[in-house]
């Protein structure tokens, strides 16, 4: 059962009790993300992200600080995404207190020093090129830019080369007395620990944080993709990546449960629809998955494939028809059961761990402002109806929402704009 208390100033601390686990995570949520960079200050969110781990006052060398965690086996990272930022340590339950104490010194302390700020620009430098480099990643990447363009959503989480150079000292401290305070932070704790003796460590460590009101993302206004094809040829690569979708669900929709009960559908799983046409029958891809993405006020519901370079044309054929089908056709209550059943199997199996108990309830307090329990979930998921499923396809599969992201060889995709329609 999660539990939410709400501190004297004002930082919301969220706990997850785990019997039969003897470890324990301690995660910081804060809401900030890429979403919320200014204009010449993309991937500030991520640069800060690693910043945090390269000194402080208390352990000024970073050495320090991971041979600290080190020293008790502990794991431990960052990672930032679109509309928030978290930093993680779990840890074997007896050493609770040093999880807490180094995650509040590394966010309250932490020096920013000028060498380091120089030398972390070349790692994230490579990072950004690993990441272009990677066609499953770089796809993603295009796809977001057609969905959402100029909105910071349409950006790299990670900036680009010429952003992560320009950025000082002084922006970090600046961009962390912005959004860094009680408004805009949830603590969860997850794993085996005295709840009591929890929320007073948390209360002692986070004392200093400064209190502020929480800051949103920018409104989405726009509900058709900015465009309808992104095409980046690379002509070195032996597979075409693909991504085809629509605008999605934000949060607080209730729809966002047929939604993914539609993304299961069609390609959650290896007996899924397009998997099967796609892989099975014509053997014209290793992968082909769908999902649905939610944010505070929109989403991204898509299918990837990484496909067979002459064999493009065909797979977006089959995906366009499984599209028009499921919304022409009632799908089967066989196949609604089944998809229910493994989206009800891959929650349970999901929070096995500490750390996901922790993103799980931490990551709705911060984002939904409520924290809803795993069976109160699935049964969201159980009242979903076929007709609800062809309800939500209709209103998200019409062709005239649809757009693409494509990378490849392929110096024409002539025949792709006409089968989207674009002129």
């Amino acid at each position: 059962m999660f539990r939410k208390t709400t501190l004297e100033n004002g930082l919301r601390v969220i706990t997850a009790p785990m019997h039969g686990t003897n470890t324990v995570t301690i995660l910081v949520l804060c809401e900030t993300g890429s979403d919320n960079e200014p204009e010449g200050k993309v991937g500030i969110s991520h640069f800060l992200e690693h910043m945090f781990f390269k000194g402080t006052e208390k352990r000024p060398d970073k050495r320090e600080i991971a041979e600290t965690l080190d020293r008790v086996g502990a794991e431990f990272n960052a990672f930032t995404a679109e509309e928030l930022t978290a930093y993680y340590v779990k840890v074997p339950a007896e050493h609770l207190r040093l999880a807490v104490d180094v995650v509040s010194d590394i966010l309250l302390r932490s020096l920013f020093p000028a060498p380091e700020i120089e030398r972390e620009k070349g790692v994230i430098a490579e990072e950004i090129r690993m990441y272009t480099d990677s066609p499953m990643s770089h796809v993603q990447h295009l796809w977001l830019a057609a969905l959402f363009g100029a909105h910071p959503l349409g950006r790299r989480i990670d900036g680009s080369l010429a952003s992560v150079r320009a950025f000082t000292r002084r922006d970090f401290r600046q961009y962390t007395k912005r959004h860094y305070h009680t408004g805009n932070a949830v603590v969860a704790v997850a794993g085996r620990f005295e709840t009591d003796e929890v929320r007073g460590l948390v209360r002692k460590a986070f004392e200093p944080l400064p209190t502020g009101a929480a800051t949103h993302p920018r409104v989405m206004k726009r509900r058709l993709p900015a465009r309808r094809l992104v095409h980046e040829r690379r002509p070195t690569l032996d597979q075409t990546h693909l991504v085809v979708g629509v605008p999605g669900i934000r949060f607080s929709d209730p729809r966002r449960f047929a939604a993914d009960i539609l993304a299961t559908l069609l390609g959650g799983g290896m007996s899924s629809r397009l998997f099967m046409r796609v892989r099975e029958e014509r053997g014209l891809a290793y992968a082909v998955r769908a999902s649905s993405e939610n944010f505070v006020d929109c989403g991204s519901w898509v299918v990837q494939a990484g496909l067979r370079s002459d064999g493009v044309a065909e797979a977006w054929q089959i995906i366009n028809e499984e599209f028009d089908r499921v919304m022409d056709e009632l799908v089967s209550e066989g196949e609604l059961s089944k998809a229910q059943e493994m989206l009800r199997g891959r929650l349970v199996m999901g929070l096995e761990e500490t750390n996901a108990q922790a993103l799980f309830c931490g990551g709705q307090a911060l984002l939904e402002g409520s924290v809803r329990a795993p069976e109160d979930i699935w049964r969201e998921i159980a009242r979903v109806r076929v007709r609800d499923v062809q309800r939500v396809a209709k209103e998200l599969l019409p062709r005239s929402r649809r757009a693409a992201a494509l990378l490849g060889p392929q110096r024409s995709v002539r025949r792709l704009e006409e089968m989207l329609g674009v002129n």
